[in-house]
């Protein structure tokens, strides 16, 4: 998650003001993050906050006078936290329904792969493998890097091979480790643009226009960290898994000398974009810790290597967090700081959220970064405008909305309906993308063919012979029976 502030002042911080709020206890010590870990520095903390002496515990707390109840308290949360943690994985392990599956053409070729649940790495690994198997005219898939753990950053590329030069749209999500409803909505969107090729005439504008860049798991080693334990404190877990980094601490004069070790980066305070200003840490065991220079994690280089060698071509940057419901536009390192087209990106973005909203009704805000919550430098979305030049960049904080505890832990339900509103909102975006750069007298290869399948159960039907006895499929099938 990008973060979030309370009202007013940027540093008006939750957890500097509130303490001990009940309402806010439950918004800052179950996630540090979502108020106390966007501190840009130690000298934003409360007088009477206190560090883990082995690390920035997420259930460390201050001494707040009065103290909270204990119903209210660090422990009591966590324990609630955990609670919720086991339940929804009891869920998981029930038999689930594949019914939304009924008409997704994947089922008809052995893949069952039910995006409606949480998938482990591997099982995202081999659903991209799948596809490009089942898909070859379409998809490509290759490794851009290795995490410090050593698995690959799987890419997908998703466009038709053509003679003219087209625009590129990268997608990334699980940048964040804990929130897991940002690779399960990039996975959704992949599976709309691959497999409804062939049956949606503006998806099908899509891929034959554009070539679409995805990374679902771009913090593949933190992601499985947070699915190994029901640990509160690994289930929300934020950074990579970079390599522990120790230091000696000596707090007085007299005081005993202590060591304190912590581990990983936040990613997406990693970027070469007013690197270590605002808004991030150089403190280890923070969980906005922006690592020891920019650059310096193998995930944020192989997005580097790989869009710098495609600046002139990809137009469109977009990275998927949670939570909060917001669409950002650059810049995120200062308030009232803006591109100088921060019209086109503004309406583009208003459209985006109107689509989205008109999907389910839900409200996202609009706006950079710095303005809807707080100044922070070294993300991913100003980097790829302020270094890369690409024209479109945003950051979508999904569902659910802001004021929520437990938004991290976002129940499987509500998946699909997440990734369907945010892909509404993609299709604005890709219509815009190709409005901008699209040639308007493009190559007779790129027109609409009539030789395409309406259904996605053509080539099932085909292959059981219902091209010679059904008249329709003369219509809906003329691909996969030849009749074109």
């Amino acid at each position: 998650m990008y973060g979030r502030r309370a009202k007013g002042s940027p540093w008006e911080w939750t957890c500097k003001q509130h303490w001990p709020s009940t309402a806010h206890l439950l918004a800052t010590i179950v996630v540090a993050s979502m108020s106390c870990d966007t501190i840009a520095s130690d000298a934003n903390l409360p007088a009477n906050f206190t560090r883990s002496s082995s690390s920035s515990s997420l259930w460390s707390s201050p001494s707040p006078s009065p103290s909270p109840s204990p119903s209210q308290s660090p422990s009591s949360i966590a324990q609630r936290t955990k609670r919720k943690i086991t339940k929804l994985r009891e869920k998981a392990k029930k038999p689930r329904q594949y019914n939304w599956l009924r008409d997704d053409p994947l089922s008809s070729r052995g893949i069952r792969f039910n995006l409606a649940e949480y998938h482990s790495y591997d099982e995202i690994s081999s659903y991209l493998d799948h596809l490009y198997t089942a898909y070859p005219d379409r998809t490509k898939v290759r490794t851009i890097g290795l995490t410090h753990e050593r698995r690959p950053i799987k890419l997908i590329k998703i466009g038709k091979p053509r003679t003219f030069a087209k625009p590129g749209i990268w997608i990334d999500g699980g940048i964040h480790a804990r929130e897991w409803v940002s690779p399960s909505t990039v996975l959704y969107i992949i599976n709309q643009l691959v497999t409804k090729y062939d049956v949606d005439p503006q998806i099908r504008r899509f891929v034959d226009e554009m070539d679409w860049f995805i990374v679902p798991l771009l913090n593949p080693d933190g992601y499985e960290y947070t699915r190994s334990s029901t640990n509160p404190e690994v289930r929300l877990w934020r950074k990579n898994r970079s390599p522990m980094i120790c230091r000696v601490l000596q707090n007085g004069i007299f005081s005993q000398i202590r060591q304190e070790c912590c581990q990983g980066v936040d990613l997406n305070r990693n970027y070469d974009w007013q690197y270590g200003i605002e808004g991030s840490s150089n403190d280890p065991c923070s969980e906005i810790y922006q690592g020891p220079s920019a650059f310096s994690e193998p995930e944020t280089r192989a997005v580097h290597r790989f869009i710098a060698k495609r600046r002139s071509s990809i137009k469109t940057f977009l990275t998927f967090h949670s939570y909060s419901q917001i669409l950002m536009y650059p810049f995120g390192h200062r308030t009232r700081t803006y591109t100088a087209d921060v019209d086109d990106l503004r309406n583009t973005a208003l459209q985006a959220a109107n689509a989205l909203h008109a999907a389910y009704g839900t409200k996202y805000t609009v706006g950079t970064g710095a303005d809807t919550l707080y100044p922070a430098s070294g993300g991913a979305e100003d980097w790829a405008r302020g270094r890369m030049g690409v024209k479109y960049s945003y950051l979508f904080e999904l569902r659910p909305e802001g004021e929520v505890w437990d938004g991290f832990l976002l129940d499987e339900s509500q998946i699909i309906p997440t990734a369907r509103e945010a892909f509404e909102a993609v299709k604005v975006i890709a219509n815009r993308t190709s409005a901008v750069f699209v040639p308007k007298n493009l190559p007779n290869e790129t027109k609409e063919s009539a030789c395409v399948d309406n259904e996605p159960f053509c080539a099932y039907w085909a292959q059981h012979g219902y091209c010679a006895t059904w008249e329709v499929m003369r219509t809906i099938c003329a691909r996969s029976c030849g009749f074109c």
